[in-house]
């Protein structure tokens, strides 16, 4: 997808109006929750291929917060600056000591929960693009990640009711 239809394909997504910048998009979500989309990660070959497809499959990062639209953007230019062939755009990746914000340092992608169901997706004839959803995480969260894996940490973030938009809790 070009720039224009990568703008117009999250328009369609989040309920809000969007602020286009250079490399994001954000939209205030209302009760203090933000969201930033990047725009072009999708350029970027991470290695990942859909088997049923027969596509490379690419992605564009969303961050969802109760937190200043530049905070987000910049925790996405700094999980784009980390990909650099080696790390695969997918769910259950993690980027240690991605930046500070609050409490929160470290960084979990997920398929994206804001939908409820599948993930958003553009199929081209030349890729398959996805959302792909970024959490941030205390050392503390990180730390049990590590230990026990992803999986079960979002099953105990779930199970203690953690609020993940909080980045100062």
């Amino acid at each position: 997808m070009n720039r224009d239809d990568t703008i117009y394909w999250i328009d369609q997504l989040i309920p809000a109006e969007l602020n286009v910048g250079e490399d994001c998009v954000t939209a205030d979500l209302g009760d203090g929750q933000t969201v930033a989309v990047t725009l072009g990660f999708a350029d970027v070959d991470t290695g990942l291929h859909a088997i049923e497809e027969q596509l490379p499959v690419r992605s564009e990062l969303i961050v969802v917060a109760r937190a200043d639209a530049a905070e987000l953007e910049t925790v996405l230019r700094a999980a784009v600056g980390k990909f650099t062939g080696v790390l695969p755009a997918q769910p259950g990746t993690m980027l240690p000591q991605l930046h500070r914000v609050g409490s929160v340092e470290h960084a979990l992608f997920v398929p994206p929960y804001l939908w409820g169901g599948e993930t958003p997706r553009v199929t081209e004839d030349e890729r398959l693009t996805v959302l792909l959803q970024l959490v941030m995480l205390t050392d503390a969260e990180y730390a049990y990640a590590v230990e026990e894996g992803p999986g079960a940490l979002q099953q105990a973030l779930g199970e203690a009711g953690i609020d993940l938009l909080d980045w100062h809790r």
